[in-house]
């Protein structure tokens, strides 16, 4: 990170847990950690729950140090509810407590990098030079009552200093503030090249020349015969299992392959014979089934989640040269010829029989590694605290926000 940015530290509110599937907060919040200190905070998570799954028990720890220097605090309450004023009123009991560990890592001034409506309630209790609002998608659509959850975010984002989102839909119902710019996602080169190439600092050539002759393939599509088709991530409420089915019926010949986390979404009983569900899998294996895919594919449901979202997937399967065929939401449509789109299975079918003719294009591989080469959470995390850097130069935070 460049002396332009240097000289504050973060703590960071998240609702995505440390150890869980990369999101943008796990991302951006370790490249901040190379330049300052992070305190990162889990969202709360019941005592019951903790107790009752042993991988869970380091969240008793509370504060610990994760590799890489940042810290990580893992909140555990008696109970915890989905109701966006109890989670107000949660966040308001935790402020004490982040103070305590503030002042344990001899954090001064932080910025407080906020994540989620509620975490305005321990805003007013933190020594904060700034607090940043980010939106990595509509918290409305997620919350169990949507008007409450759009009423304390419209005044969160009012309170704030800076707000970042991560789409340009995002932008288009918050943007009118002033002071809310887009942020959008990225891939992680560094780890996908650290992966495929053996150096996170691969030069262009030699990763495309790791994506030409991957050195591994995963054990589940090392056996199969024809094209895989890859769905990446999590395959929740957002993903349509109706449309990624009804393609696989339409092309017995081709391999459906589903890897990450379905909720108990997708039974196994009724799988379409060539569909694959891996499952979740560590972070460190996820690059290989990238690579050994031939086309990435984001079918999602048609909705709030879908038209504010920016998949950092997407994003990952161009970077490993791979065509993409989505919904047609958004964001999709913001890269022009690199990904292609469809409302139904018959055009999806469509769509990636196209892209399987061009494949071994090393023109159209070069391009979309190119682009992913140009989307990175480096990039992201220096225009981002620029932006904070800049407003703590001229005077901090601004006048009227508390």
């Amino acid at each position: 990170m460049s002396d332009s940015v240097s000289g504050f530290d973060i703590i960071c509110l998240s609702t995505n847990h440390w150890t869980g599937l990369p999101t943008s907060k796990q991302h951006l919040m370790s490249v901040f950690a190379r330049s300052r200190r992070v305190l990162y905070v889990d969202p709360p998570i019941d005592v019951f729950s903790v107790l009752g799954r042993r991988r869970r028990w380091p969240k008793l720890r509370g504060l610990r140090q994760e590799a890489g220097g940042l810290w990580v605090l893992s909140p555990v309450d008696v109970a915890v509810s989905s109701s966006p004023d109890r989670a107000l009123a949660r966040y308001g009991r935790l402020t004490g407590r982040l103070k305590r560990a503030a002042r344990a890592l001899e954090l001064t001034d932080p910025v407080v990098w906020t994540f989620a409506p509620e975490h305005a309630a321990c805003c007013a209790g933190l020594p904060a030079s700034l607090v940043v609002y980010q939106a990595a998608d509509d918290p409305a659509a997620m919350s169990s009552d949507p008007a409450r959850t759009r009423e304390l975010e419209r005044k969160h984002i009012a309170a704030c200093d800076l707000v970042f989102v991560a789409s340009e839909e995002l932008l288009r119902g918050r943007g009118s503030a002033g002071h809310v710019y887009r942020l959008p996602n990225a891939a992680d080169r560094r780890h996908f090249s650290s992966v495929l190439a053996g150096d996170p600092d691969a030069p262009l050539e030699k990763f495309l020349e790791s994506l030409r002759a991957p050195r591994h393939t995963p054990r589940e599509l090392g056996a199969l015969d024809g094209p895989v088709v890859l769905f990446g991530g999590a395959a929740y409420s957002w993903f349509d299992v109706g449309l990624t089915f009804e393609l696989a019926t339409l092309r017995p010949d081709w391999n459906i392959v589903l890897v990450g986390p379905t909720a108990g979404r997708i039974s196994r009983e009724r799988l379409p014979a060539n569909v694959t569900v891996v499952g979740r899998k560590p972070y460190d294996d996820f690059p290989w089934y990238v690579a050994a895919a031939d086309v990435g594919i984001l079918p999602l449901v048609e909705g709030e989640s879908s038209r504010n979202c920016d998949p950092i997937v997407m994003y990952e399967f161009l970077l490993c040269g791979k065509p993409v065929v989505a919904t047609p939401f958004p964001a999709a449509g913001e890269h022009g010829t690199l990904v292609c789109t469809a409302t139904t299975a018959s055009g999806f079918a469509g769509e990636i029989e196209k892209a399987l003719v061009e494949t071994g294009d090393p023109d159209r591989v070069r391009e979309r590694v190119e682009f992913g080469f140009s989307c990175t959470w480096e990039g992201r995390a220096e225009e981002a605290l620029r932006r904070v850097s800049d407003m703590l130069s001229s005077g901090g935070r601004k006048e009227g926000r508390t």
